[in-house]
């Protein structure tokens, strides 16, 4: 308090400026005005790093006024040139390939294509895996180039509309239950065998059963015995009927009988019993 009082008393009250010509002198000064360049100094090195990372971002990702990289943003869709890579699902109305270019899609586990109604529900679905390829669908169709359908499936049946259907394999077709079908034929100039391995085969028809050899002969060969059984007639219409490797009797019977044949071709027993001669 002495102090004050010196220095007060020390004052010269006549050099006293007029206070409203007093400047004051407003700052920040010492260790606040360090901190605050310090402040200002960090920010500005902050915004390069960004500012570099940002312009290092846009080169490698080649961005550009119309898409990123190979990626084209157009009015049409998204045009991608070179190869895509898709991480998660890819939706999207159509997919094509560029001009006079092929499509090529990749999975290196397995491919699913899936088609899904309004609510979201699978329709349709095409899978490609690495031993089988599954299509499920209520209907399948293929159609020709020039949208004539060949075959047509669904859960009951399985049509081909196609001229003609062959099947090259050297074992022949097999099938587990009936076959029902108008015509059976061979390729020109092949034969035409129908076996049964280890069964029997039966040839049903409502009304009647043709087989026709137009350019060659037909072998009817069977391990035990050939039954023809009809309520009708069996007619033989040839230039000559051969019977081969007939056993001769070593004796006649009393109840052997002779088997007569009309001009017309017409077989029958003898008219008077077995001993008599055919009139």
């Amino acid at each position: 308090m002495a102090r004050d009082r010196v220095e007060t008393s020390e004052l010269d009250w006549s050099n006293l400026q007029d206070p409203n010509k007093i400047v004051y002198t407003i700052g920040i000064y010492g260790w606040r005005k360090r901190c605050l360049y310090f402040l200002i100094l960090l920010i500005m090195i902050l915004a390069i790093i960004n500012l570099s990372l940002t312009i290092w971002i846009l080169v490698v990702m080649d961005f550009n006024s119309d898409g990123m990289g190979k990626m084209r943003i157009t009015d049409t869709g998204v045009k991608l040139y070179g190869h895509a890579e898709f991480v998660e699902s890819l939706h999207a109305n159509e997919i094509r390939a560029s001009y006079n270019k092929p499509l090529l899609v990749q999975s290196t586990n397995h491919l699913v294509v899936n088609a899904r109604d309004g609510n979201g529900n699978i329709t349709g679905q095409l899978y490609l895996g690495g031993d089988q390829v599954v299509a499920k669908n209520k209907y399948l169709r293929i159609k020709t180039d020039k949208d004539k359908e060949i075959l047509y499936a669904d859960k009951d049946k399985i049509v081909f509309r196609s001229d003609k259907l062959e099947f090259s394999s050297p074992y022949g077709a097999h099938f587990t239950g009936s076959v029902e079908t108008p015509t059976v034929r061979s390729p020109p100039k092949q034969h035409l065998t129908l076996e049964s391995l280890t069964q029997s085969l039966h040839m049903n028809a409502p009304e009647e059963i043709s087989m026709k050899a137009v350019a060659g002969g037909m072998t009817l060969e069977s391990l035990t015995d050939i039954t023809m059984t009809t309520k009708g007639k069996i007619t033989l219409d040839a230039e000559s009927v051969t019977f081969k490797n007939l056993k001769p009797s070593g004796s006649v019977k009393n109840n052997a009988c002779e088997l007569c044949v009309q001009p017309d071709g017409s077989l029958f027993l003898g008219s008077s019993g077995c001993s008599n001669l055919c009139p």
